[in-house]
């Protein structure tokens, strides 16, 4: 399956640059990426044989820097045994990937003796390095990579109001301590987040109301006093009243109810 990496990642993944700074998965794909023999504009593509040696880390032309157990950084002899690799032509594929881990590791020596490799690089290497912290690089070293962040896909203010009132009626089922904690929460949205979650649980609720729901009358006695506290909810808002206010009378009001439903 073909697995669209660069719009994911937010940047054109088929144009490699020989050397770059990433966090995460980020630098695994990088490397896939490198080995991968699909099409331009499909890589990684997720299914050819490279990316599944890539995958389970054992892809000849994937080499990967740790920090040695009894060492405290990446010093410069692993550098040095990574230069001479460097000179020895790809395996399988058209390129070879070296991943640094923890890269910010490396001490002073290393760096520099990285920097060596990064100002003549074969045209066939990829190097990437592994880090969090790109700031405990050298910046003479940072300045030969391509710095690159994996694109957060953020949840629409939409969807995540649609999202909470699902929760909200799954919390009024559930019960007082659901309903406390899934209060406790919507409390701390700003205005704006509020009077969506607000607008798409009175939809909800009137969808429900119209619905063959099973719980019988009790259930939709339960769901019509929740769209009328959504109503006045909306109304305080309107109002300026705080959302923590707003969502200790919901709470409060629907607490009481299900009490007198049960006395």
């Amino acid at each position: 399956m073909s697995i669209d990496y660069s719009s994911q990642l937010g940047y054109d993944i088929n144009r490699l640059s020989h050397a770059y700074i990433a966090s995460g998965k980020l630098a695994d794909t990088l490397a896939m990426a490198a080995v991968c023999s699909g099409s331009y504009g499909e890589k990684p593509c997720g299914s050819c044989a490279h990316c599944d040696k890539a995958s389970r880390r054992i892809h000849p032309d994937i080499t990967y820097v740790d920090k040695l157990q009894d060492k405290r950084e990446i010093v410069v002899d692993q550098i040095r045994e990574l230069k001479k690799d460097v000179i020895i032509v790809p395996n399988d594929s058209d390129k070879k990937a070296y991943i640094i881990n923890s890269a910010d590791l490396m001490n002073t020596n290393a760096q520099n003796a990285f920097l060596q490799i990064l100002e003549d690089p074969p045209a066939y290497a990829v190097f990437i390095l592994r880090t969090g912290n790109p700031a405990a690089l050298l910046q003479t070293v940072r300045s030969r990579c391509v710095e690159l962040k994996a694109r957060i896909e953020t949840e629409s203010p939409d969807s995540a109001a649609e999202k909470m009132a699902n929760e909200f009626f799954s919390a009024i089922e559930l019960g007082n301590a659901a309903l406390i904690t899934h209060m406790f929460r919507l409390e701390k949205l700003d205005k704006d987040l509020y009077a969506k979650f607000l607008q798409a649980a009175r939809s909800q609720a009137a969808i429900r109301l119209r619905a063959d729901i099973p719980g019988g009358k009790s259930k939709l006695k339960m769901i019509a006093r929740a769209e009328r506290l959504l109503l006045k909810a909306g109304e305080m808002l309107d109002l300026n009243v705080n959302t923590g206010h707003i969502s200790g009378m919901i709470c409060a009001s629907l607490l009481e109810i299900e009490k007198n439903n049960n006395g």
